[in-house]
């Protein structure tokens, strides 16, 4: 292999390497988005039902005592 063919495969490699990492922390970002909403519906679903269950037991105690 000639010097300037040495230089282009050092160079691929390492545009490569460059570039793959970028796709990476790209996936990362997008995998911990999905995950903050995910948690962010996990929430909003259980304080819906903590309300729904709250709700149901103070219907109970309505109907017990009227």
């Amino acid at each position: 292999m000639t010097v300037n063919e040495i230089l282009f495969l050092i160079y691929g490699v390492l545009i490569g390497a460059q570039a793959m990492e970028s796709l990476h922390a790209y996936w990362a970002h997008r995998d911990a988005c999905r995950s903050r909403t995910a948690a962010e519906t996990a929430r909003r679903r259980a304080a819906g039902e903590r309300y729904l269950a709250s709700l149901r037991l103070y219907q109970l105690r309505q109907r017990s005592r009227g």
